[in-house]
């Protein structure tokens, strides 16, 4: 239940030039979103797709996304927040030149910043307690002071046997001022309870406010997933997590590289699907967007 394909290293988006990024950013007066559904966004994602969303931002049913990275997608819409990802070790050394640009250049409004993206698994950002406690106190630590930003923790997996004492190591060995705002989890499975008693465990084990910022209907390896299967369960999850006083933010893996979430995570996952001159969301896209 934890592992996934691992996103590839992206070349310099096209957007990007030097560390300073061309899209349309969002001005600091703009209005404060506080919905709690968003979207991860993968980092290949074109900036046409944006536009299959645009009915569910108007109507603030999403307000945020995250792209796992420390640059903001390409026509990133100005009436939606962008949360940045410090991914990997490898990411550390831009939190500085991207956040400067972005925030004190470009006068994008960022609320927050994200730790490693699952350190504990060996194909994800694969940290070591001790080298993730270094990196965050060398780089998240002083962006949160520079920048005003909330630190959401390292995005734990579901895997409770591996997340559970990495972060538990990680958390007892950081001082009151030095902790997280709200503790980053992933859940990956086929029944909407599991996921809910996971939740409740990690809300009674850590204490602090949660992001969950991916999660999905997946059989992994039990086979697949019906439409039927992933819409009953996608309706009892966001009920459930916009009702939960302790979950800040969530996102569902609907939005998968390469146009896709693959076979790992499920096909009847998919957001989008290939239609006559374009794409277009699919039923399951839908009803995230509505609900």
């Amino acid at each position: 239940m934890s592992q996934k394909p691992p996103p590839p290293l992206p070349n310099k988006p096209k957007h990007l030039t030097n560390t300073a990024s061309n899209a349309s950013f969002t001005n600091a007066s703009s209005v404060v979103r506080t919905q709690k559904r968003g979207l991860g966004w993968p980092w290949d994602y074109p900036a046409e797709r944006f536009a299959l969303y645009e009915p569910a931002i108007a109507a603030n049913k999403v307000a945020w996304l995250f792209n796992w990275e420390l640059w903001s997608p390409a026509g990133l819409p100005k009436t939606i927040e962008w949360v940045p990802c410090v991914r990997t070790a490898a990411n550390a050394k831009d939190v500085v030149p991207f956040l400067t640009d972005i925030v004190d250049n470009k006068h994008q409004r960022v609320t927050a910043l994200l730790g490693f993206n699952e350190p504990e698994i060996p194909d994800q950002a694969n940290l070591s307690v001790e080298d993730a406690l270094r990196l965050w106190r060398e780089v998240c630590l002083p962006a949160r002071q520079r920048w005003g930003l909330r630190l959401g923790s390292p995005g734990m997996s579901s895997d409770l046997g591996r997340s559970g004492p990495w972060l538990d190591r990680f958390l007892g060995q950081l001082e009151e001022g030095e902790k997280p705002d709200f503790v980053v989890v992933h859940w990956y499975g086929r029944r909407w309870t599991d996921m809910r008693w996971f939740l409740e465990e990690c809300r009674r084990r850590w204490g602090h406010a949660l992001w969950v910022n991916e999660f999905a209907c997946s059989a992994m390896a039990d086979g697949e997933t019906t439409e039927a299967e992933v819409k009953d369960f996608m309706t009892e999850a966001v009920r459930w997590l916009e009702e939960c006083e302790f979950v800040e933010r969530y996102a569902y893996f609907g939005n998968g590289q390469g146009g896709t979430v693959g076979s790992w995570v499920g096909p009847r996952n998919d957001f989008c699907e290939d239609m006559d001159g374009g794409r277009r969301l699919t039923t399951v896209g839908k009803l995230y967007s509505d609900l």
